[in-house]
C-alpha cells in the first residue's frame, strides 16, 4: 500500500466524507435525543396510522420503550442503509474507474508502484471511509445515550448491529470496486453500481412489505441487518458480521487480482 496516495486519497474526499457523515450524524444525534419511552408510544401510533406495507418497508414496526430497539428501528432500516450506499457508489467509482477513465490512472502507472499497491491502496481508502462513516456514528450515539440516558442503550447488542452493518458495507463497496475495474468507463460503472444497490436496497424494503414476501430477503445480504436475531442471539451477530466480513475482503482480493491481469486502455 502507497501512504502518500492513501493520505492524498483522504485529502481529497475529505469533503464527500465529511458530507455524508453530517446527514447522517443528524440523523444520529435527533433520533437518539429525542428518545423517551413515553414519546415513543406516540410515535408509534403515529406511524400505525400509515399503510401497513409503507411502515414495514421503512423499518418502523417497532419503536418499542427501550433505547436499543428504538434507534435499530429508527436508523438501521432505511438510514444507514441509503446514504452510505450512495457514498460508495461516489467514492468507489471515482477512486477506479474515473482515474481510468480520464487518464490520471497513466500517470500513477508510470510510478514506481506495482498495480497491486495502486489497487491496494484505493481500496483501502474506500474501506477506511466507509467504516469510519459508521464507527463515527456509532460513537457519538453511544455518547449522547450514556449522558442522556444512562445504561438504557445495550451497548454490546448495538455494537452486534453494527458489526453486522459493517460486514454488509464492506461486501457492496467490494462489489462497487469490482464493478469500478471490471467497467472502466465511469458513467458506465456509476450506473452498474447504482443498478447493484438500488436492486439490495429494494429487494430488502420488499422483503419487508408482508409475511407472503419475505422470501425476498434471500435474494438480499442486506436482510443480515435482522433487529430481532441480533436482540437475541449472539450468535447470529459472530456468524453474520464474521461471514460477510469475511467474503467482503474476498472480493477485494479478487478485484485487486483482475486489476493486475487487466489490460487497460489509457
Amino acid at each position: 500500500m502507497n501512504k502518500h496516495l492513501l493520505f492524498f486519497n483522504i485529502k481529497t474526499n475529505i469533503i464527500m466524507f465529511i458530507s455524508f457523515t453530517g446527514i447522517t450524524l443528524m440523523y444520529s444525534a435527533i433520533a437518539t435525543a429525542m428518545f423517551d419511552p413515553e414519546s415513543t408510544a406516540l410515535l408509534q401510533e403515529f406511524v400505525d396510522i400509515l399503510p401497513e406495507p409503507i411502515i414495514n418497508m421503512m423499518g418502523f414496526t417497532n419503536f418499542g420503550s427501550e433505547l436499543t430497539g428504538y434507534l435499530a428501528s429508527y436508523l438501521y432500516g432505511f438510514i444507514f442503509f441509503l446514504f452510505p450506499m450512495i457514498f460508495m457508489v461516489m467514492l468507489g467509482n471515482k477512486l477506479m474507474a474515473k482515474q481510468i477513465d480520464d487518464s490520471s490512472m497513466a500517470y500513477l502507472l508510470t510510478t514506481p508502484n506495482s498495480r497491486v499497491k495502486i489497487a491496494l491502496t484505493q481500496s483501502m481508502t474506500l474501506l477506511l471511509n466507509v467504516i469510519s462513516l459508521i464507527l463515527v456514528n456509532v460513537v457519538v450515539i453511544i455518547i449522547i445515550s450514556e449522558i442522556a440516558f444512562p445504561d438504557q442503550l445495550n451497548i454490546g447488542k448495538f455494537l452486534g448491529l453494527n458489526y453486522i452493518l459493517i460486514g454488509t458495507l464492506i461486501i457492496t463497496s467490494a462489489l462497487i470496486f469490482l464493478i469500478s475495474i471490471y467497467a472502466g468507463d465511469y458513467s458506465k460503472a456509476v450506473g452498474l453500481s447504482s443498478a447493484l444497490v438500488g436492486y439490495l436496497f429494494i429487494m430488502n424494503m420488499i422483503s419487508k412489505l408482508s409475511e407472503d414476501l419475505d422470501f425476498f430477503k434471500y435474494t438480499t445480504y442486506l436482510s443480515l441487518v435482522d433487529i430481532d436475531k441480533v436482540m437475541n442471539s449472539n450468535l447470529f451477530i459472530f456468524l453474520a458480521g464474521s461471514l460477510s466480513t469475511i467474503i467482503g475482503f474476498g472480493i477485494y482480493i479478487i478485484s485487486i487480482h483482475i486489476f493486475n491481469k487487466k489490460s487497460l486502455t489509457i
